[in-house]
């Protein structure tokens, strides 16, 4: 059994690091996908508005109806702004946190390789004692085949 891998405590610290991460980035993708869900209830929100707009223009105008659908759609369109700027800063987040979640997997990586490095070099050297015990074995039955021969 090979011996117990020194770093292993940072192995599992960067582990639980890239965990974190995946699930900072998810979170990160599912409030992206809410506001994107938002987004186009705004939009199909304000074709309501525009097509309520044009019916109350036809026929008899009443201006207070007509003056609080504009303030509605002005509203709507701000909410509209808001949400593709939160949109694009959540977007430079989620390029962030990939970026990190690279690195740290990328880290992770490293140690993994090393552990396995480690793990095969104890292999080759447990064979090469069993071999040696094995060639001292045959040499020692030779041995003995010999002088009992003789």
């Amino acid at each position: 059994m090979p011996p117990k891998f020194s770093l292993q405590s940072v192995l599992d610290y960067r582990h639980m690091r890239v965990e974190s991460l995946e699930i900072e980035l998810s979170e990160l993708l599912t409030a992206q996908k809410q506001g994107e869900a938002m987004l186009e209830e705004l939009k199909l929100q304000m074709s309501r508005l525009f097509e309520e707009l044009q019916e109350k223009q036809i026929g008899e105008i009443d201006l207070f109806t007509v003056a609080v659908l504009r303030a509605n759609i002005k509203t709507t369109q701000d909410r509209i702004n808001q949400v593709l700027d939160a949109l694009v800063l959540l977007g430079q987040k989620i390029e962030a946190k990939r970026q990190e979640l690279i690195v740290a997997k990328q880290d992770e990586e490293a140690l993994v390789i090393l552990k396995n490095k480690e793990a095969e070099r104890f292999i080759a050297e447990q064979k090469r004692i069993d071999d040696r015990m094995q060639d001292e074995i045959y040499i020692s039955q030779a041995y003995r085949k010999r002088v009992q021969g003789n």
